[in-house]
């Protein structure tokens, strides 16, 4: 679990006004001191994370938010923050609590969730003290279909009550009605217990995650026991000392749970390897940037791919990336070109992203284009200006931040290309490079 990449952990984002008690709750889940808490409001400033397991969701990156309703002197940002968190999440917790009464902002930011299609477990903070009360007409009672869980529920008047065989106390589940047509699970609990802390896991864990990757993988149907597969891993400059980058140390981790044979070497070591090969490899799989050189030294009946593509598929929109390429023909001097890195590292004097991609763009004759650089969790909201995104192979992010991305792109109509994809199409070898995923792209 510890070792699970980040893009690949299901996101929960934690949201409610200034000390509905956010903090605390996420503190409870933990078992740990995560986030600062404070009867003083606007205590959390940023968002937070901390990754941590919830089964049957298994490793969970969870994030706790600025109050909606932070009137400081920075709550505009703060809260303008906080709206990033919704397009990156793949469940969504949100708190009230039982001594201040749900306002019209609780309503539009559930709503916002909901437009989204992110799952909500609305969790209601029982105030020692604060009547709990509610009229008939303000009650919601949420049945299993709702709840989506496999505890058995009972009406109790205003209240619904969970089982006692199921060990979860006196532990209650309510909600407004408006509130609670918005949610999928609402629990209803005093933070202050910890007692309660697996109630509220067996919540979440009912929950099914928005946009996850599941059981898809980046090499499935490509490789079968006992097949080898070659791995091309350039040791350059941008390479980082002492390990492998992420996207060629899951590739080799799943040619392993598939119990194929993962065979790596540099590039003009591939000529040796194929050499000492009985049989041809099922497959090659290359760094974009050796693309050129690797197809050249890859005999033509042998598969090529690189792990940039890989990742492509394995997040969802291949077919919109491999469609974005041929806007290259359009490009022209003044056109405006956006390269997006989803990750933020140092960058190199041979960069692929603000080095290598232009300089390959430039030697096909595009020259003199209006390029824009982003990184890391920016990307704009109007991509209209840009005649071309380019964007990485986005191992970093998680698959809905990708496809959140790819839609803004196609809704704008700005043609929409990554890494791997564009490199294969400048050096002419477009039609290879994606050749193992043909019956997938015809569909």
């Amino acid at each position: 679990m510890e070792q699970t990449p980040k893009a690949n952990r299901v996101h929960i984002g934690f949201f409610g006004r200034c000390n509905a008690g956010k903090s605390t709750l996420i503190n409870m889940l933990t078992d740990q001191s995560v986030s600062l808490v404070s009867d003083v409001a606007g205590t959390t400033t940023d968002p937070v994370s901390k990754s941590m397991e919830i089964l049957p969701l298994g490793p969970v990156v969870i994030t706790d938010t600025a109050g909606i309703d932070d009137t400081s002197e920075l709550g505009m940002l703060r809260v303008e923050k906080t709206k990033e968190v919704i397009k990156k999440i793949n469940l969504a917790v949100y708190v009230l609590r039982t001594d201040i009464a749900p306002t019209a902002d609780d309503m539009m930011w559930l709503e916002t969730l909901q437009k989204n299609n992110v799952p909500i477990a609305l969790f209601v903070n029982e105030i020692a003290g604060a009547d709990t009360s509610l009229d008939s007409s303000e009650v919601s009672l949420i049945n299993n279909e709702v709840l989506s869980t496999n505890n058995e529920v009972s009406s109790i008047n205003n209240k619904v009550s969970i089982d006692d065989k199921m060990g979860l106390g006196e532990t209650y589940i309510h909600t407004y009605s408006e509130l609670g047509q918005l949610a999928t699970v609402v629990g209803y609990t005093d933070f202050s217990k910890n007692r309660d802390r697996l109630v509220l896991l067996d919540l979440l864990g009912g929950l099914t995650p928005l946009d996850v990757e599941g059981e898809q993988s980046l090499l499935q149907g490509l490789v079968e026991p006992g097949e080898a597969i070659i791995l091309v891993c350039p040791i350059d400059s941008a390479a980082p000392k002492g390990r492998l980058i992420l996207p060629q140390v899951q590739t080799i981790r799943e040619i392993l749970d598939y119990q194929g044979l993962a065979l790596v070497c540099q590039t003009e070591e591939l000529p040796t390897m194929l050499a000492k090969l009985s049989q041809k490899p099922k497959l090659v799989i290359c760094d974009s940037q050796a693309f050129g050189r690797v197809n050249e030294l890859t005999p033509e009946d042998i598969p090529l791919t690189s792990f940039s593509i890989l990742m492509a598929r394995f997040k969802g929109k291949l077919q919109d990336l491999v469609a974005g390429v041929k806007a290259i023909n359009n490009l022209k001097s003044g056109s405006k070109v956006l390269i997006s890195e989803g990750c933020t590292h140092r960058r190199q004097c041979d960069d692929i992203g603000t080095v290598k991609i232009p300089m390959w763009l430039e030697k096909q004759g595009y020259t003199d284009l209006d390029m824009t650089f982003t990184s890391g969790g920016a990307f704009p909201k109007d991509v209209s200006e840009y005649d071309l995104i380019i964007h990485c192979g986005a191992c970093m992010l998680t698959r809905r931040e990708v496809l959140r991305r790819i839609d803004v792109a196609v809704v704008q109509g700005t043609p929409i290309v990554n890494y791997g994809v564009l490199i294969a199409g400048l050096h002419g070898i477009l039609e290879r490079a994606i050749s193992p995923f043909l019956d997938e792209l015809e569909q």
